[in-house]
């Protein structure tokens, strides 16, 4: 059990990720989170699981995600995409849910598909004003 109170267990729905976006089905577990428009997004998990099994995520604060295309401090903000990998998320898409932004370093200013990076994960919020 995790001694970080930004970190929550929860039942997996299904096979799931490390470093995967997930959102909380109807039954209360989670699962990989497939959308940008999704607003049940809960946080990212923090290891790989199977269905059935209990799995750490973190509900608030900085952690790893997987980027599904190129990520730059041009483009900070950040929402779910497809297999629970993050994209950036363009003032326009106003259906979208940012849920994190990107944090670059001086050894990681972008990253490409399929790249680990750092983010601080927020969840969903809304761009319509």
């Amino acid at each position: 059990m995790s001694t970080n109170p930004n970190i929550v267990s929860y039942v997996a729905a299904g096979a799931i990720t490390e470093f995967a976006i997930v959102s909380m089905d109807s039954d209360g577990k989670i699962v990989v989170t497939t959308a940008a428009t999704d607003n049940k997004v809960v946080g990212v998990a923090q290891r790989a699981c199977s269905a059935g099994d209990s799995v750490e995520v973190l509900v608030q604060g900085i952690t790893r995600v997987i980027a599904s295309e190129a990520i730059d401090s041009t483009t900070p903000i950040l929402s779910a995409d497809t297999a629970g990998k993050v994209q950036p998320c363009e003032a326009a898409d106003v259906t979208f849910f940012p849920v994190a932004r990107f944090l670059p370093n001086i050894n990681q200013t972008s990253v490409a598909a399929d790249d680990q990076c750092f983010v601080v994960f927020s969840g969903p919020s809304s761009l319509n004003t």
